[in-house]
């Protein structure tokens, strides 16, 4: 028996290609770090001003998303406290085996650490960073602003 191919003995890592969605008019998943109430409020202030403009929102902790959410969104925000956070360790595994090339996604955060985290969750998933991060604890005005320059590209 011959000696198997080394193409065939070679393991590659699964990736799983999604169609790309085009970000207008689609559904935004928003998704925040468990049991930081900050970050929540500025994840469902999204969900509001998003309803506002009629468009389709879904807010979920980082733990309870589900692979059906991420299909289903064309445009992802992700806000984050902790570098670290031990709720986005799921979604985390995800990321490493997914393309979301053509969906667009933006960070916010409370601080620059934990917003950079979050980026490089998203490194290998082929995804638009939609526009700059907002870190802090914005004022509601400001945060409107930032969801306007977010979906003014996306």
């Amino acid at each position: 028996m011959p000696p198997p191919s080394p193409i065939l003995d070679r393991r590659m890592p699964a990736r799983i290609t999604l169609p790309s969605v085009a970000t207008k008019n689609t559904k935004t998943l928003i998704l925040f770090e468990d049991g930081k109430a900050e970050i929540e409020r500025e994840a469902r202030a999204l969900a509001e001003r998003l309803d506002e403009q009629g468009r389709s929102a879904s807010v979920k902790a980082a733990s309870a998303v589900e692979i059906g959410d991420i299909l289903a969104a064309g445009l992802f925000l992700m806000g984050a406290e902790t570098p670290g956070a031990a709720s986005y360790a799921e979604l985390a595994r995800v990321f490493k085996g997914i393309n979301l090339a053509g969906r667009r996604i933006a960070f916010f955060g409370t601080s620059g650490a934990a917003v950079a985290w979050l980026r490089s969750l998203c490194a290998d998933t082929e995804i638009t960073v939609a526009h700059s991060d907002i870190i802090g604890r914005p004022e509601p005005a400001a945060l409107s602003a930032w969801l306007k320059g977010v979906l003014a590209i996306a």
